[in-house]
């Protein structure tokens, strides 16, 4: 589930266009039988995260001759997402995949829509769960927080051999992904061996990250390591740790691969990054709208966790990641 941080972004968004849209490719092994027109309702256009999203289902749509209109607000919020929803049915799209943001009612209707129209609707970053298990969607993949954080408490105890005191450094109290990430490292952190301090808030500050950590590193000079929650978070920690000279001194994990994570990673500030796979989640998701609409509903599974790619220093420039680390352009 995509939350958090992207509230900040909303000051940046203000110069975004409202809609932008991608063509389709022309090289397949398996074309379809019909073309197809398939939305994207993205999340915004200035994430990281979003735009890996959107090459990944642009790649999959080029390989099945399959026409992608990508669209998206200039912030991740249902209230903007929800006309553009509607425009997508009243356009009547083949298919839909909606990266919706927040619970089912605010979509309800367009999904209903969606359905009377038969336009199969796929949607990304909300879970079964979040959208009440609507019968209107035919799948909903998305990435467990708490396993993100099982899988970052994990890289620290190796990291660390199962010895030492960490800091844990959360966004905002109260965001339930968030808490999760939090609470799964702490959990896979304790049980192999660690000690954590109690977590503390950078409110989806740089800034308040960067602070947290100097008083950290400053009050507890043994510290072995430091996780962060968030792209922000590790901004701010790196930032920190380059600062008082503990740069592979003091192991630090993030979630996310966002571009400036990357850097610190291969600069080797950051030890590891559990990174989501939005290119592959972008790429799932098309192909389920492609079998929806060419008799293969059969092959669609309805709930998918795309799981996590722990990535390393040493592992970063590996062919097989090339897509993992989160893209800082537009297809």
């Amino acid at each position: 589930m995509r939350l958090g941080r992207l509230g900040i972004l909303a000051t940046l968004a203000a110069a975004v266009p409202l809609l932008l849209v991608s063509g389709c490719g022309s090289t397949s092994t398996t074309p379809t039988a019909k073309h197809f027109t398939v939305g994207l309702l993205n999340g915004n256009n200035i994430d990281p995260y979003f735009l890996s999203i959107w090459k990944g289902a642009l790649a999959q749509a080029t390989a099945d001759h399959v026409t992608l209109k990508e669209v998206a607000p200039a912030t991740f919020d249902a209230e903007e997402q929800v006309p553009l929803f509607n425009d997508l049915i009243s356009e009547k799209v083949n298919a839909i995949l909606l990266s919706a943001d927040g619970n089912l009612p605010p979509f309800l209707a367009g999904l209903k829509a969606a359905a009377a129209a038969k336009i199969p609707v796929i949607i990304i970053n909300e879970s079964e769960a979040d959208m009440s298990n609507t019968k209107y969607a035919l799948s909903f993949i998305t990435s467990g927080n708490t396993d993100l954080g099982l899988a970052a408490g994990k890289a620290m105890v190796k990291l660390l051999g199962g010895k030492g005191t960490v800091g844990v450094i959360d966004s905002t109290p109260g965001l339930t992904s968030n808490l999760h990430r939090a609470a799964g490292f702490v959990t896979a952190a304790t049980q192999g061996g660690l000690a954590t301090l109690p977590q503390q808030f950078s409110h989806d500050s740089i800034t308040t990250a960067d602070s947290i950590a100097t008083d950290l590193l400053s009050s507890h000079p043994g510290l072995a390591g430091i996780f962060a929650v968030d792209s922000f978070t590790s901004q701010g920690v790196g930032t920190a740790v380059k600062a008082l000279g503990k740069a592979g001194v003091v192991k630090v994990v993030g979630i996310d691969a966002e571009p400036q994570e990357v850097a610190l990673l291969k600069a080797g500030v950051m030890q590891a990054l559990v990174a989501q796979k939005p290119y592959y989640v972008g790429q799932l998701a098309m192909k389920y709208a492609v079998d929806a609409l060419t008799g293969k509903k059969s092959q669609i599974v309805r709930s998918v966790n795309p799981g996590d790619i722990v990535l390393t220093p040493s592992n970063i420039s590996d062919p097989q990641y090339a897509n993992v680390p989160y893209s800082s352009t537009a297809p």
